[in-house]
């Protein structure tokens, strides 16, 4: 990206795509280090006025910390606004911006593949009342990844209620982000 179209970007555009590079050089080291054992990466699509998904992401953080995972494993796309980061993520995941706020679950054992897997679903719009509840679909998610890490074995999230299976559109995770990189020009 060149000094004159970087001076152009908004600042959800050049926050998203600084956490985008040092995301891909996260997933780098840990290919090469052949980093094994924690469960998955989540992605949080939201938009500023999403507060209760910003609590639900820092509830993730919390407890990917407590788990091992590092900032590769978990990253967080628009709280800033719309950016084209997001926007990129979405279509991977053949989404419109309409799904945001959106979590979205890669399974690390899967990150390689050519045909990994991804689960989805959806997170509350706005703000909360009360207290968060982790009996809604995001805390059985959560639940299954500390399953996952505890017993070191792949994460499955068939049959939590409200989770969409499928595929990003290049494949694997790293796929999809070092695709998103070069759609969008930047360099890592």
């Amino acid at each position: 990206m060149t000094a004159a179209s970087e001076q152009q970007l908004s600042h959800a555009d050049r926050h998203d795509l600084d956490k985008l590079a040092r995301w891909k050089a996260g997933l780098d080291s840990a290919a090469d280090k052949d980093e094994a054992g924690f469960p998955a990466c989540a992605i949080f699509l939201v938009s500023p006025e999403d507060r209760a998904s910003h609590d639900i992401f820092r509830h993730y953080r919390s407890a990917f910390e407590d788990l091992g995972g590092g900032f590769h494993h978990l990253v967080i796309f628009g709280q800033h606004g719309v950016s084209t980061t997001q926007v990129a993520f979405l279509s991977e995941l053949g989404m419109e911006q309409q799904s945001v706020p959106l979590l979205a679950l890669a399974p690390m054992s899967d990150a390689t593949e050519e045909t990994g897997s991804v689960y989805c679903l959806e997170l509350p719009k706005g703000d909360r009342d009360g207290e968060l509840d982790a009996s809604q679909d995001w805390g059985a998610a959560l639940e299954r990844v500390r399953a996952a890490a505890a017993s070191q074995s792949p994460l499955s999230l068939d049959g939590v209620a409200g989770v969409i299976g499928g595929a990003l559109r290049r494949g694997s995770l790293w796929g999809a982000v070092n695709g998103v990189l070069q759609e969008l020009n930047v360099e890592a």
